[in-house]
Formats: C-alpha cells, sequence, structure tokens
C-alpha cells in the first residue's frame, strides 16, 4: 500500500536537494583569501556611498492554501496547484483554517518545508 507521509518526505528531499545543488553551482561570493598582513580587500570595490535603500517586498514563491477541502501547494500566480498534500482542512485547527482560506504566502523552500512538515503531522 502506498503511503503518501513517505511521498511528502521525499519531496521534501528533493527540494532541499534542488537547493543545495543550485546554491553549489550558482556562482558565490568572492572571498578573499587572508594573507599574512591579513584579509585582503579590494579598494575599487569599497565604496563610500550612500546607504542602499530598503529591500522592497519580495514576493513570495508558494501560496498553501484550501483546494477541495486539501491543503495545497499553488506556485506564484498559478491557479493549478503543484501538490495536494492529504491533510483536510476540516480537521486542522480554527486559526489554520482561516488562514488557509486566506493563503499563506511561503518566500523560501526551506519555509515551504517547514510549512508541509506541520500540516501534514
Amino acid at each position: 500500500m502506498f503511503d503518501k507521509r513517505l511521498l511528502v518526505t521525499g519531496v521534501s528531499l528533493l527540494m532541499v536537494m534542488a537547493v543545495a545543488v543550485a546554491a553549489a553551482v550558482l556562482p558565490g561570493r568572492n572571498h578573499a583569501a587572508p594573507g599574512p598582513e591579513g584579509p585582503v580587500h579590494d579598494v575599487a570595490t569599497t565604496r563610500a556611498t550612500a546607504p542602499a535603500a530598503p529591500p522592497q517586498q519580495r514576493e513570495y514563491l508558494y501560496l498553501i492554501k484550501e483546494y477541495n477541502g486539501r491543503v495545497a501547494v499553488f506556485g506564484e500566480d498559478s491557479d493549478i496547484p503543484e501538490m495536494i498534500l492529504d491533510t483536510f482542512v476540516r480537521h486542522l485547527p480554527a486559526y489554520d483554517r482561516i488562514q488557509l482560506r486566506e493563503g499563506v504566502r511561503v518566500y523560501s523552500l526551506h519555509e515551504l518545508e517547514a510549512r508541509i512538515e506541520d500540516y501534514t503531522s
């Protein structure tokens, strides 16, 4: 018999692995190795400018909300769920039901994994 909790765990692990691979492949910061006199500083990149403007509100990556009585994960600006959990909304506490009716915005894969774990446990 198929265990849906195993599927959710597998999907979560795949997402973690995808993030780890992306972090390893994408270019990161250039860290200067310390020399005998201490860390090397590139004078060309050091600027005496006004502080940067505050970051703008970042759009969410996923939206968790009710779909046909169950908890579902939607991509940004999508009406088709990417994942439907085996958790019925009617079994959740009132606070969670209200949040899911309005939609819970998720801003990272790590947050998505944590929220899926909360809703399925």
